[in-house]
This record gives structure tokens, C-alpha cells and sequence, in this order.
């Protein structure tokens, strides 16, 4: 049986994508960022941004993690996803205090120095069990926990080889530090 708050959060989610999709399709938008695979724009007079982007690993993950925010709070919510477009609609984050990047980039240092001495295939959280987690701030450690196993629940192969985790890609939402890249 179907309850009516659900059918009513997703009628009201249906509606705002709506409103979203018709602020795009009347380029009420501005590019406010780019990396190697993709743009970002800023839809105006919103809270939201969407991402056009041509890494297909990217996408696959925002097409699991759609409008499942509760299950996966270490993603930036994504709200809807277009395949043939390979696009798809995001909450804005605010900027990475300086001392959780710092803590990042530390921690990626040590990864990296990680993985050449381990001459192989190594994800952050191989380095995060061997000994990152013993010379890392316990907010990061605790996030990286939590990613750990919201990564595994993706299904994805090899996701945990292929996150692309570096402080660039980790913004704030609702107070927590997000992926926003992935």
C-alpha cells in the first residue's frame, strides 16, 4: 500500500523538477564551473545547479543516488537525472572550510604516497584501513567511514578504485561535507 505522504512528496518532487526543467529550457541558467569531464550551471532563483557531463561513470552513479538523499548524505542529493541529455540536477553546496581542506589535501598527500609504495591498485579507503585512519582528524575519518560503505551500496564495480576524492570535489550541504564530484 502507498501512503499518501509518499504520493504526495513525489507529486510536490515531480512539480520542481518541472519548475527546474522549464528554468533550463528558457536558459535561465549561468555556467559557474567546468572541470576535465563536464559543466556546471547555477539555475537562477534557485537552490540547485545541474551538471552536463560526458564521463559516463559520473553519471551512472547520480543515475543510483536520484532522489535517495536519506541513503546516500555523503553525495550532494541529486534530484533527477537525464540519460540522453547526460545531465542531471543537483542541491548548491556551500564552500569547504579551510581547515577540512587542509585536513583533505594532508590526507591525500598520504594516499598518494600510499598507493606508489604499494605499486598497485589502492583506493582511499585501503589506505583509510592500512593507516590513514590513525594520522587523520576523526570528522574526515568519520566521513570517509560513512563513504566507505555508501560507496559499496552503490553496486558500482570498482567505484571505490574510481572516486575521484580530492578536496575540490567535497563541498558542505546542510552543515556536512558532500561529494559533489564523483
Amino acid at each position: 500500500m502507498i501512503r499518501l505522504k509518499t504520493i504526495l512528496e513525489q507529486s510536490s518532487r515531480e512539480e520542481q523538477v518541472d519548475s527546474l526543467l522549464d528554468k533550463i529550457k528558457n536558459k535561465q541558467f549561468e555556467r559557474i564551473g567546468a572541470g576535465d569531464n563536464g559543466i556546471v550551471y547555477a539555475i537562477q532563483g534557485t537552490d540547485y545547479v545541474f551538471k552536463i557531463t560526458r564521463e559516463r561513470d559520473e553519471f551512472e552513479v547520480a543515475s543510483v543516488i536520484v532522489g535517495r538523499e536519506s541513503e546516500f548524505t555523503c553525495f550532494v542529493p541529486v534530484l533527477y537525472v537525464n540519460d540522453s541529455e547526460k545531465m542531471y540536477i543537483m542541491h548548491n553546496a556551500d564552500p569547504l572550510p579551510s581547515q577540512y581542506k587542509t585536513a583533505i589535501d594532508n590526507f591525500y598527500a598520504r594516499y598518494t604516497k600510499f598507493a606508489l609504495d604499494m605499486q598497485g591498485e589502492v583506493s582511499i579507503f585501503d589506505y583509510l584501513d592500512a593507516e590513514g585512519s590513525r594520522e587523520t582528524e576523526k570528522p574526515l575519518v568519520d566521513f570517509l567511514r560513512r563513504l566507505q560503505q555508501q560507496v559499496e551500496r552503490t553496486g558500482i564495480a570498482e567505484f571505490d578504485l574510481d572516486l575521484d576524492f580530492k578536496s575540490d570535489n567535497v563541498m558542505m550541504y546542510q552543515s556536512k561535507m558532500v561529494l559533489i564530484d564523483w
